[in-house]
């Protein structure tokens, strides 16, 4: 083989080298074919056009990105979702497994019952978030030890998020040996079960928040939330700026306003309960005998005699009660504190449990007013009896209203009857009579309203309109004369 032989074999094989979208070699073969096929007059001019054509249409790229393949946003939502159905799975699976004996619980409320009642009045968060409520309610009884009751004792608005509140029991801890000497870091607090601590709080943000333990209410706390006005801010851990200040955090003005909430607007139907003497536990209630059987008709729930308090009342003090002169030991409490705490517990008596209604803001009550001024009352639905059986039955709900508290209620209907607070935790006074010797909204509260302030003084009487003065004239008048003539005054 000749060396031009050899020259030509290693040119073709050059030509021949594939670079992805073919070899230089078939590219000009495909030309030479186009070249034959068309003929053109001016072939040599073409050239770079055809050329361009051809590998147009010869190219290939590189692969397409897989289409299935998704975007770390849509990843992210999906771990999301995967998440949050785990968790509202926790809440409908049932409690325990097969393997172990089913957990014994408190009496959990059935709210998706009484939200029935709460929609008739006008009161719910809709039928989804109701169920979300339940379920939550039976987990967090599930998580409590010792945990003997638990209801939805309502929802609390913010300016930046809202609290979903629980109310429960737990057992009793162990007394005090030694009753708390007055004016001690220990008096501020009341023991558990008994006065603002009668229950224990839980707050939620909603939804798939879990829930947490208020802290126990003091009296200072409780005293000093009267003084202030405040809207809360959903966040637990935020400060309280207020004047006077307030001697906490947002956690504890909360359970503050829970339990003045709690100790005004707590309803009962009168004769559904009764005080547990037998307990040894001061202001301690039971369910009465025959309760059921004994529910007050219709017509008695739609007035204010139907219904009582079921909650100790506060004191000026923020707590329930005095201290028991009898529990002191001889020589504990100094003259001085005996005098004292006999003075302030006849200024101010406690009042009973189960106390009727009608004697609420009696001091401001005008003379035309039957009943309280602090209560509305409204019937719902159908308002027939009928019978069933050997008794009678009516569908109609009756809920009462607190005017003080705006958002309390309190329903009705058959022989159940249940309270919820929905509202930002201010007492209000513009629905109220305002007081008597004054003129003033009820103390404490705030209105929902801005008043017009009163006339600070009378308008001035308009001055008579004189001649503008001129000097000049004046002067010239005077000299035409022998005498200066006074003004009369």
């Amino acid at each position: 083989m000749s060396t031009s032989d050899i020259a030509l074999e290693k040119v073709q094989a050059l030509l021949k080298v594939e670079t992805g979208n073919g070899s230089l070699y078939n590219h000009m073969v495909q030309i030479v074919h186009a070249l034959a096929a068309e003929k053109p007059g001016n072939a040599l001019m073409q050239l770079e056009t055809l050329s361009k054509q051809l590998k147009d249409s010869a190219f290939v790229g590189a692969a397409a990105p897989d289409v299935a393949e998704r975007s770390a946003t849509e990843v992210a939502a999906e771990e999301a979702q995967k998440h949050i159905a785990q968790e509202q799975l926790k809440l409908v699976r049932p409690l325990g497994d097969a393997t172990t004996a089913p957990k014994v619980l408190g009496f959990v409320q059935n709210y998706l019952e009484d939200a029935a009642m709460f929609e008739w009045a006008g009161v719910g968060f809709g039928r989804q978030e109701s169920f979300h409520i339940g379920m939550s309610l039976r987990k967090l009884a599930a998580e409590t030890p010792g945990l003997e009751s638990l209801r939805l004792w309502g929802k609390i608005l913010g300016t930046q998020g809202d609290y979903y509140v629980a109310e429960g029991t737990l057992g009793l801890a162990p007394s005090a040996t030694e009753p708390v000497i007055p004016g001690t870091p220990d008096d501020d607090v009341e023991i558990r079960g008994q006065g603002a601590n009668t229950w224990i709080y839980w707050v939620s943000a909603g939804g798939l928040a879990p829930w947490v333990r208020l802290p126990v209410a003091r009296a200072s706390q409780i005293a000093a939330s009267r003084s202030i006005k405040h809207l809360l801010t959903g966040d637990l851990n935020s400060t309280v700026d207020s004047t006077p200040w307030f001697p906490g955090q947002e956690r504890h003005l909360l359970r503050s306003q829970i339990a003045r909430i709690t100790s005004t607007c707590t309803l009962a139907v009168r004769g559904w309960y009764e005080p547990d003497e037998e307990s040894g536990i001061k202001n301690k209630l039971k369910v009465a005998e025959g309760a059921a059987d004994s529910y007050p008709p219709p017509e008695e729930l739609a007035t204010q005699a139907g219904w009582v308090h079921a909650a100790p009342c506060l004191l000026s003090t923020g707590k329930c009660g005095w201290p028991n002169l009898e529990d002191f030991p001889e020589g504990m409490l100094t003259e001085e504190q005996t005098a004292k705490i006999t003075e302030q517990s006849e200024a101010e008596p406690e009042k009973p449990l189960l106390e009727a209604l009608e004697a609420d803001l009696e001091e401001v009550k005008p003379e035309e007013l039957e009943g309280s001024p602090a209560w509305g009352i409204k019937v719902y639905g159908d308002e027939g009896v009928y019978a069933a059986g050997d008794a009678t039955k009516t569908p109609r709900v009756t809920a009462i209203r607190s005017m003080i508290w705006p958002g309390a209620v309190a329903v009705t209907k058959g022989t159940k009857f249940a309270n919820l607070y929905v509202g930002y935790a201010t007492k209000c006074g513009t629905l109220v009579p305002p007081q008597k010797d004054s003129g003033l909204p009820l103390r404490g509260t705030m209105p929902l309203m801005p008043l017009a302030p009163d006339d600070i003084m009378d308008e001035p009487q308009d001055l008579e309109e004189q001649e503008e003065p001129n000097p000049i004239q004046d002067e010239a008048e005077s000299d035409k004369g022998d005498e200066d003539v006074e003004p009369e005054e």
